[in-house]
């Protein structure tokens, strides 16, 4: 619910919204008047009428709602009804400091019409009385509370994205965000302090900021249209080089002016990353539509959109973690911030996706057996058992568990039915579907880490094949990092490959971020747009009405 109908709903519960007749508020008034002669000496009149606005009916409320008013009641009862941001009905110094931290909340990727104190207008104060003091107070400590939970939770819920994000944000405790900002030496950085710490979310935010930048210095002085006309790279000669450089914000060229040179390749490819173009460095009708600005190609969108995924991530991704960021088909090992391991991975496909989720690594086994997924044995591996069981299970190193025992294939009367009383499973080895390594970090998704026998699809650039479960293409490197410090090592690991199935226990449970970037800033500044290789960014685009 928008702050201001929130905010609305709340005051004319309360019997104190401007324009109300003067018999809406008598009742409670009177009722708080009696109260507070018999139990308390009096109030000034802003508290009296700051402890009114917060104590009508609240039976007209959204859940949010109720929960806001029952942290403001908490926090200003504490406070003996005294104003925290305001005083003589203004705005005091932090009063203004928050609201100059609403008022640039775009900055942060967030709407600051969201946090609007329409009472906060200098017109709107002068001769102010109690009734309109306390309207203001409660309007600002409403608008930080937003704020706050936005910036920390975000402003979607995950589950209206996806069923495969299973990411959970937790939002910060109401009356512990107003305590905060009341004690705080600066309450509009505090505030801002809600925003995630993370590096990927800062640079998000910085080239947030440049684009915007550059975009208003390109509508005060944008180029003139560049012309259509054949391919262009690097080393051709074409009269439209010299307009292409100031598209590109590139100085002019000190040699022929008509001369694609190196600085022009370079500045194209960049501009054709940020744009979801192929970065091929070629001037084609795509690109040139995209630098007329003639394309839906602006990635500032983008960026705010992956802004609000870095929301429900944990606060703390750990010292040392594993990170995964499915659309970039990659995973990392990161220490202390830095980066000391990264491979290319396979992940799921579209209609088997990884889902997207946080966890701790607990153990890697070596030489793993595979036990089949029903929905893989019946739907990929029914049909070809039942025309020959023995040749099927013999070829493949498969075998059939029943009741904790290894029984015949031919002994079971192959259905659909049937697979749900018994497993199959693949025996260790180098055909084995994970390979010689798992990497174990159980959830109840059934999702971890494992090698894999298919070397050839990290080949590809676009690697989205498996069922769910994430295939590393380094996995003795992988294990290498994770384990250093424990006595083992790729090498003591690699001397026991062949041999029957063993669990080793990290020394500290790892934790693993399963997440979905595809709009990320590397270190250099550069922005790099992936594939919405499962439609969540742009369904999440849609809900942010971007």
């Amino acid at each position: 619910m928008p702050l201001s109908r929130a905010l609305a709903i709340a005051l004319v519960a309360a019997g104190l919204a401007a324009g109300s007749p003067a018999g809406a508020r008598a009742e409670p008034e009177a009722a708080f008047a009696e109260a507070l002669a018999a139990h308390r000496p009096s109030l000034d009149p802003v508290a009296e009428d700051l402890h009114l606005l917060l104590s009508g009916s609240a039976g007209a409320l959204t859940f949010d709602d109720k929960r806001h008013i029952a942290a403001l009641k908490a926090f200003y009862a504490d406070r003996n009804w005294q104003p925290a941001w305001t005083k003589d009905g203004a705005l005091t110094e932090r009063g203004l400091d928050l609201l100059d931290r609403l008022a640039h909340a775009d900055e942060d990727g967030l709407d600051p019409a969201a946090y609007k104190v329409p009472e906060a207008d200098p017109g709107a104060v002068a001769g102010t009385t109690p009734q309109k003091a306390a309207r203001l107070e409660v309007a600002v400590a409403l608008a930080a509370l937003t704020y706050a939970e936005d910036a920390e939770a975000g402003r979607i819920d995950p589950q209206e994205i996806s069923g495969y994000i299973k990411q959970r944000p937790v939002r910060p405790d109401p009356i512990e965000v107003l305590k905060r900002l009341a004690e705080a030496d600066d309450p509009g950085r505090t505030l801002q302090g809600y925003n995630p710490p993370h590096e990927g979310y800062r640079r998000l935010r910085a080239k947030l900021a440049e684009l915007r930048r550059k975009r208003d210095e390109a509508t005060a002085e944008r180029p003139d249209p560049l012309p259509a006309g054949g391919n262009a790279r690097l080393g051709d000669t074409d009269p439209r080089v010299p307009l292409l450089r100031k598209h590109l914000d590139l100085a002019e060229a000190t040699g022929d002016a008509n001369t694609f040179d190196e600085d022009v390749d370079a500045a194209l490819r960049r501009f054709q990353e940020e744009h979801r173009l192929t970065s091929d460095g070629i001037l084609g009708p795509r690109t040139v539509a995209a630098l007329n600005g003639t394309t839906a190609s602006d990635p500032i969108a983008d960026i705010v959109t992956d802004m609000e995924i870095w929301r429900w991530l944990p606060r703390d991704l750990g010292r040392n973690h594993v990170y995964v960021n499915i659309p970039e088909f990659l995973v990392r090992v990161v220490d202390n911030g830095r980066v000391v391991h990264r491979a290319r991975v396979v992940v799921g496909k579209v209609h088997n996706q990884t889902p997207v989720f946080s966890d701790e690594m607990e153990h890697i086994v070596v030489n793993p057996y595979w036990n089949v997924p029903y929905s893989i044995a019946t739907k990929e591996m029914l049909p070809s058992i039942r025309a020959n069981p023995g040749a099927y299970f013999a070829r493949r190193g498969y075998e059939v568990v029943y009741r904790g025992r290894v029984v015949s294939p031919y002994s079971v009367e192959w259905s659909a039915a049937s697979l749900r009383n018994i497993r199959i499973r693949q025996r260790p080895s180098a055909r084995n579907a994970l390979g010689r390594l798992k990497f174990m970090f159980p959830n109840k998704y059934s999702i971890y880490l494992h090698d894999t026998p298919s070397k050839t699809l990290f080949k590809r650039n676009r690697r989205a094949f498996s069922h769910g479960c994430v295939r590393v293409q380094d996995p003795l490197e992988l294990a290498d990092v994770l384990l250093a410090g424990t006595g083992w090592n790729a090498a003591r690991l690699e001397s026991i490959f062949g041999r029957g199935e063993r669990r080793i226990e990290l020394d500290h449970h790892i934790p693993v971020h399963l997440t979905y970037f595809t709009t990320i800033v590397n270190g250099r500044g550069e922005l790099k747009r992936l594939p919405d290789i499962y439609g969540h960014h742009e369904r999440l685009k849609k809900a942010l009405k971007l």
